[in-house]
């Protein structure tokens, strides 16, 4: 239950961060650019506290040093080790005037401030990058409720069985019969209207 209830708060706040983060594409001023950008990405920085949260109650406790350090392996590769390298190839190519020398300055400072609109689409690519978090988050949240019905159906079949085992054994004067708690393990309960 807890996992169902922190991923929605964490699609929340990458929602509210996209919300900050993509009208930046328009803006002109450095000033507004800088402090929107700095709301959004400090939101979607802080779900990760969820995220660690949900990797470690996602597995048995042995198992939670692992599971902290698949999702580091996992953010890298697929996140800040490939990506700078392949949003800097998109950059050369939609804006090749923006090339930064050794000396770092631009190659031709004057065809970098032509090709602006080749930066900002770079800048685009980068952040519908980050939605792929609010499917991965649904689709864990989707999961994480299967989950909690299942458990929650085996724990009311269980606790039918263990009635209906000490109804029987009491009228009948015996003890718990096993092939009557197996064959009516094999059925759900079903619910009546």
């Amino acid at each position: 239950p807890i996992i169902a209830s922190i991923l929605p708060r964490m699609n929340a706040l990458v929602a509210v961060a996209m919300l900050c983060i993509f009208p930046t594409l328009a803006m002109q001023e450095a000033t507004f650019f800088l402090f929107f950008l700095f709301i959004g990405w400090t939101l979607l920085f802080a779900t990760q506290t969820g995220i660690s949260i949900c990797a470690m109650l996602s597995v048995k406790k042995a198992h939670r040093p692992n599971a902290l350090a698949f999702i580091s392996i996992a953010g890298h590769l697929l996140g800040d080790v490939p990506l700078p390298i392949v949003l800097g190839l998109i950059k050369d190519h939609l804006a090749p005037g923006c090339k930064v020398g050794e000396d770092g300055t631009f190659s031709s400072p004057d065809e970098c401030s032509s090709q602006e609109k080749g930066v900002r689409s770079t800048l685009a690519i980068a952040y519908v990058w980050v939605l792929w978090s609010l499917v991965f988050f649904e689709l864990a949240r989707r999961l994480s409720r299967i989950e909690i019905g299942k458990r929650r159906s085996d724990e009311i079949n269980s606790l039918l069985l263990e009635e209906e085992d000490a109804n029987g054994a009491a009228a009948n004067g015996e003890k718990n019969n096993s092939t009557f708690r197996y064959y009516h393990s094999k059925f759900q309960p079903t619910s009546q209207q």
